[in-house]
């Protein structure tokens, strides 16, 4: 069985994160991720990374008939929810009333559906925040219950500043 290109994309970003917590994520997605395909959303326990929990965002990926995904904020931690400029969880991105600011909540995510790999980000805020930091650090990671067709889309998020 061949290796699937976001392991290698995993090992990749693990080399570049700054913070502990992020890289304590990367390594669990690591260790849940089959050799040859994406993890399902099952293999995914949160109760394995409890310190973790508060920066955890799940989002559940719904396809439409014309095969554009839609995306759907299921969790959202403690500090996501502290941070966001409005409430999140229990909704979709294209309803929240973000403007331009929607577009890097769904981009991002787009990007991991279109490459089938994650996608990391360190630096300056690209939105408001209720939170005052210096920087932000996630990752976005693909998970597939059929292990190619990704549904959701499990992300960590350290605000630099905070604790």
């Amino acid at each position: 069985m061949s290796r699937h290109p976001n392991l290698a994309a995993l090992e990749a970003l693990l080399a570049q994160v700054r913070h502990t917590d992020v890289a304590t994520f990367l390594r669990h997605m690591m260790a849940i991720h089959p050799p040859g395909r994406l993890p399902a959303r099952t293999a995914f326990d949160p109760l394995a990374v409890p310190a973790l929990l508060p920066g955890l965002v799940l989002v559940h990926v719904e396809y439409r008939p014309d095969g554009a995904p839609r995306l759907f904020i299921k969790v959202a931690g403690e500090r996501i929810r502290d941070a966001a400029p409005m409430a999140v969880m229990n909704r979709y991105v294209d309803e929240l009333l973000l403007g331009g600011e929607r577009r890097v909540i769904a981009d991002t995510r787009q990007t991991v559906i279109d490459t089938g790999t994650a996608y990391y980000w360190y630096g300056a805020p690209r939105m408001k925040f209720k939170l005052d930091f210096a920087n932000l650090e996630y990752v976005h990671c693909p998970l597939a219950e059929d292990g190619e067709t990704i549904d959701h889309i499990l992300s960590f998020f350290h605000y630099e500043g905070t604790a």
